[in-house]
């Protein structure tokens, strides 16, 4: 009876391990999100709102981290709702 036990609380310590690092792993990082980089308006804007944006034709796909490193705000409001306010 104790060994079933002992066994049971070893499995539920290990499924519970598996579920965090699980987690940690399917978290997305909004900081790897792709995005356009407009260099004339030091902007960034969404692949979703691209159409809309009437971009420059200094243009460059980079990610959401590199956009805040350079310091550029969102493009526009659609911008901002595609990624979330960050």
């Amino acid at each position: 009876m104790q060994q079933n036990v002992k066994v049971l609380v070893v499995s539920l310590i290990l499924l519970i391990i598996v579920a965090v690092v699980a987690f940690n792993l399917l978290k997305d990082d909004p900081s790897n999100a792709r995005v356009i980089l407009d260099h004339t308006h030091k902007t960034y804007i969404a692949p979703s709102c691209f159409e809309e944006s009437d971009p420059t034709n200094f243009i460059e796909e980079s990610t959401l981290g590199e956009a805040e490193e350079l310091g550029y705000p969102p493009h526009s409001a659609c911008t901002e709702e595609a990624l979330g306010a960050q």
